[in-house]
């Protein structure tokens, strides 16, 4: 009888144990450091939803874009469209192109062919930039095959009406991911593509290190010619993905990365994108996904976007940041799913339609192919805790039409400008930059 007791006790204690160790487990990373525990909640920020784009037969996902103002005063958006049957991420795919007339709140009901597929599989991850002569560029990826996947170049002189050759900006096949919204314009005229290149294996479509190694090309002719930064270090060993780069206040450039820790890593640089710090990690609480980030208007605090959660791609929050983005000063949900939590939010891109208005443009959805739907938001700064700037921003002007500081910063008329087909004056001594929605604004300059 004594027997028994004790070896029912002995299993007993067997199994406290075991319960223990597994939630010690539960509560650790897989690099074995405490794992980060989701956050509450926040309010939901008040927000209309201006456009969606769902899938449907024939175009079974809507994924993501990016945002430019026209001349005109109209909101140009384009985004990544899949045809034919999958929505696989090497699935075919074009540039489509939807417009608004009335600073966001309603858009175009048709779909408007930017880019045909020029891959053997897709072109996708849009970013766009004004040039101070007025021109637009176009930045894209072109994924030929799952071993060369290379960001490349377009000019229009036209307000998107037609587009230049488009110009290569990494010579050699590689896998190279650059997000949608990534690429940056600097106060000094620096372009910035923040890249992350994955090392190919060889097999099937996937196989490739999930570790990226990052770093930056970067181009001071207008986008002619792209030199490539120090690779950021990563003494941390942690899975390295999908960066971003904002311009900061005090001059100096924030690097936001996507890694699979449960949190953003941030790295800095005080040499215009040359080399990097060490990355460290942020406040910001995240799964496997990335972050925007972008200035205030008028102002030096940064706006995020992201999902705060360590292991989910919901909610999606929007957080006002300090200077430094070092600390959260107050934060929204601007999305989330429903009580069966199935829907994932990805991929934003951020646009400033008024200096009191912001538009988000998102992945969302849920079936086969996850984030399926395309989706623009539109938030009130003040929601967030932003007054109102104090005086008109030139580059965002409510009434719509081309603000006089873009006159101002206009060069050439249309005959100086190369013809839509001939990329060789690109990137000449004349070309010079204006941010699309606002340029940063720098104490120091």
């Amino acid at each position: 009888m004594k027997q028994n007791e004790t070896a029912s006790l002995c299993l007993l204690f067997f199994f406290i144990g075991y319960l223990a160790l597994a939630a010690n487990l539960a509560l650790r990373g897989d690099d074995g450091k405490p794992a980060e525990v989701a956050p509450k909640v926040a309010p939901m920020i008040a927000k209309s939803v201006t456009l969606e784009l769902p899938s449907r037969e024939g175009n079974p996902r809507n994924s993501e874009g990016d945002f430019i103002r026209l001349n005109s005063g109209d909101i140009l958006y384009i985004y990544t469209h899949y045809y034919g049957e999958s929505g696989d991420d090497h699935a075919s795919a074009r540039l489509m192109s939807r417009v608004s007339h009335n600073g966001g709140l309603t858009w175009s009901e048709e779909d408007e062919l930017v880019l045909e597929n020029e891959g053997r599989m897709n072109v996708m991850s849009v970013s766009l930039l004004r040039l101070r002569d007025q021109s637009i560029a176009l930045f894209y990826l072109v994924k030929e095959n799952a071993g060369d996947c290379r960001p490349y170049l377009r000019y229009s002189y036209d307000e998107g009406q037609t587009w230049t050759k488009r110009v290569e900006t990494i010579a050699t096949p590689s896998y190279n991911v650059v997000n949608n919204s990534r690429v940056v314009l600097l106060s000094d005229g620096r372009i910035l593509i923040p890249v992350a290149r994955h090392a190919y294996r060889g097999g099937d479509l996937y196989s490739y290190e999930s570790k990226a190694t990052l770093f930056c090309l970067i181009s001071d002719d207008g986008g002619r010619h792209w030199i490539q930064s120090d690779e950021v270090p990563n003494s941390n060993n942690i899975m390295y993905q999908e960066p971003g780069v904002v311009e900061l206040a005090d001059g100096r450039l924030l690097m936001t990365i996507r890694n699979a820790s449960g949190r953003q890593y941030f790295a800095y640089s005080s040499d215009r994108g040359a080399t990097w710090t060490d990355s460290v990690p942020s406040p910001l609480v995240s799964p496997a996904s990335p972050a925007a980030i972008k200035r205030e208007p008028n102002g030096e605090r940064l706006i995020a976007v992201w999902n705060d959660s360590p292991n989910a791609r919901n909610p999606l929050t929007i957080a006002l940041l300090s200077p430094d983005g070092t600390s959260i000063i107050s934060k929204k949900t601007l999305d989330k799913s429903d009580e069966t939590g199935s829907q994932a939010f990805c991929y934003p891109a951020l646009f400033y339609a008024t200096p009191e208005t912001l538009l988000v443009g998102y992945c969302c959805g849920k079936g086969p192919w996850g984030l399926n739907a395309s989706r623009i938001s539109r938030v009130q700064l003040s929601d967030l805790g932003i007054p109102s700037a104090k005086k008109p921003n030139p580059d965002v002007a409510k009434d719509g039409a081309a603000s006089k500081a873009r006159r101002m910063f206009r060069r050439h008329d249309a005959k100086t400008a190369p013809a839509a087909d001939d990329a060789s004056n690109v990137g000449s001594s004349r070309t010079e930059y204006l941010d699309d929605d606002f340029a940063p604004q720098s104490a120091n300059r």
